[in-house]
């Protein structure tokens, strides 16, 4: 495994000209660039964190677009994505303009929400509003909230904020710079996920892994006689 080293300044700049020329053409022209600058040292850095939060799935820069025909055919980021023992998602991001770290969940399926209810209804949900207390001003994705109140839910309820969403993720970010080209990086992410494990743990215990959904078998067309 390479060490982590930081990413040299062409990589913030790779992903600005690929933001504005998200073409077949430029990509082909400039893949070896991705590779170098931006590709191998987030490869790097995954591999570095991997042994405190195992296994960091590094995103492809194909986007696929199976489900979003209509989305720019590349990335413009980098990132990797690591998951705790219950499900949440840790991942790291670089964009042209900055660093960013997420905890959490970014949107609840339907048997989520109604652990995570059932949970903030009660004294877990004392315990979570402690949590998020001493996590720091901004670090709170606002997430997914619900207009009004759920349903049998009294709007003066004393976590009416907490029951109002439909995810939770903790979420910071640092403008780009010279400091990554160096090891700081490394440091700041395995420090941020490290501040995250509290809230993490609370959403592996009450809240769980969103459910798998099994891909539906496609229809066998007969054969032309």
């Amino acid at each position: 495994m390479d060490a982590f080293d930081g990413w040299p300044a062409d990589a913030t700049t790779f992903l600005a000209e690929i933001t504005a020329d998200n073409s077949r053409e430029f990509w082909a022209a400039q893949r070896r660039r991705h590779a170098a600058a931006v590709h191998a040292p987030m490869k790097a850095l995954a591999g570095e964190l991997e042994p405190e939060f195992g296994p960091v799935r590094v995103l492809r820069p194909v986007v696929n677009r199976r489900f979003r025909p209509d989305a720019p055919p590349y990335r413009t980021d980098t990132g990797g994505v690591a998951t705790s023992a219950g499900g949440c998602a840790l991942a790291v991001v670089l964009s042209a303009t900055a660093l960013s770290v997420t905890a959490g969940h970014w949107s609840f399926d339907a048997s989520q929400l109604r652990r995570f209810r059932t949970a903030v209804h009660g004294t877990a949900g004392e315990e979570l509003a402690g949590l998020l207390a001493g996590v720091g001003e901004g670090a709170l994705d606002p997430g997914r909230p619900l207009v009004g109140a759920p349903r049998g839910v009294r709007a003066d309820h004393p976590r009416i904020v907490l029951l109002r969403r439909r995810g939770l993720q903790l979420t910071r970010s640092r403008p780009a710079g010279p400091w990554l080209a160096t090891r700081e990086p490394l440091a700041w992410v395995r420090a941020e996920w490290h501040a995250a494990a509290p809230v993490v743990a609370w959403l592996d215990e009450h809240v769980g892994a969103a459910e798998r959904v099994e891909p539906r078998p496609r229809p066998v067309q007969p054969a032309p006689a």
